[in-house]
């Protein structure tokens, strides 16, 4: 074409080549291609015959311009897979679960979480450890990393201590982690804990337990209790932990602290929630207010208040404490805002009388108590 319509003139031509790579032969297990593709495809031979594969004894030459795409078996089954893709069956991979789900002890554990961020505490993530425990470290990061933490409440006060310094204001922190509890053996005794420590006092940190044993359907035992981080006083413990007032000499402030087992609180969880009539009837409210030592707690009183009023006892609640002179020495007020009713109809005011009557007999012969007003 140029010699013709140029008016070229041609002197000669030159070919400079060198060799092509030799051509890569690749074994092919037919029962390989059975597995992978998931049925049988008898004519393989003649589907790699079309797209320029060449059979030698059983494995296949690659044709030279799919050098560089086609180097291992599985490639050559994927040229296969191309003339049977309609063919090909849709399965789901086995598995042994096919959903996940969560376990209880988790379930009841975002409760908890959630419970505690509605209740305005924020969490947190302390180390796990500390200068002293019962378990130390063989070889120690620092004197203040030493050992493993039995508690949750003191790293959560030095968190609360550094938020202060930082100029933070309403602090209030929550975190839930394992503590490790010696148990004369090689390795620790290994419980989950939820502690918080709360700016406010212990009204705060009371709101924050309670919201805790509420969300789990748990109705707790409170009474008057003694822990080293807390104002003599101000202290109160439950079966699966305490709560009160932090000691003034820890955080400066008026300070709410608690810590509570987690792994208690999920066993004694019920494993679903019962529920009672709401009666339609009004119920008859009194306010009862009872003379006692000052060693009876007051969650043994209304323990022993519900068993006496029981069934037409449908609230109860501790409002008041009072001591001085008009109770004696020793002794002291305990007032409960009571709640008498029925769901047939409702309680007349002798009806009423005979309840609290049973109640007042209970608590004296218990506990020498008199009721006072």
């Amino acid at each position: 074409m140029i010699v013709d319509l140029t008016g070229a003139r041609w002197t000669g031509a030159t070919d400079v080549q060198g060799e092509l790579p030799r051509p890569a032969v690749i074994d092919l297990r037919p029962d390989r291609v059975t597995a992978v593709l998931g049925l049988e495809v008898p004519d393989q031979a003649e589907i790699l015959a079309k797209v320029g594969f060449d059979r030698v004894d059983g494995a296949y030459r690659v044709p030279t311009w799919r050098a560089r795409d086609v180097t291992r078996e599985i490639d050559v089954i994927e040229e296969i897979s191309r003339f049977r893709m309609d063919a090909i069956p849709f399965t789901l991979p086995r598995r042994d679960v096919t959903f996940g789900r969560l376990t209880r002890w988790q379930r009841q554990r975002r409760v908890v979480e959630d419970a505690l961020a509605g209740a305005g505490l924020s969490e947190a993530y302390t180390p796990t450890f500390v200068a002293e425990g019962d378990y130390r470290l063989p070889e120690p990061i620092s004197g203040e990393a030493a050992a493993l933490r039995t508690q949750l409440a003191p790293s959560l006060v030095d968190a609360a201590r550094q938020n202060v310094a930082w100029g933070n204001a309403d602090v209030a922190l929550f975190e839930i982690a394992r503590v490790y509890r010696g148990s004369g053996e090689a390795l620790p005794d290994e419980r989950w804990h939820v502690a918080g420590v709360v700016e406010g006092g212990v009204g705060e940190a009371k709101w924050a337990v309670e919201q805790v044993y509420a969300a789990l359907k748990i109705t707790p035992a409170v009474e008057r209790g003694d822990e080293p981080l807390l104002h003599p006083g101000k202290a109160a413990r439950t079966s699966e932990g305490w709560f009160g007032e932090l000691h003034p000499r820890l955080l400066e402030g008026t300070w709410g602290a608690f810590e509570l087992d987690l792994d208690a609180l999920v066993e004694h969880a019920p494993a679903a929630a019962t529920y009672s009539d709401i009666s339609t009837f009004p119920e008859v409210r009194q306010d009862l207010a009872f003379v006692v030592a000052e060693d009876i707690p007051a969650a043994a009183l209304a323990a022993a208040m519900r068993q006496a009023g029981a069934p037409e006892l449908r609230d109860l609640e501790v409002f008041d404490e009072y001591r001085g002179a008009q109770v004696g020495e020793g002794k002291r007020s305990l007032a409960f805002r009571v709640a008498f009713g029925s769901l047939e109809r409702t309680l007349t005011d002798e009806e009423a009388a005979a309840v609290r009557g049973r109640i007042v007999e209970q608590l004296a012969a218990q506990f020498g108590a008199v009721l006072r007003a």
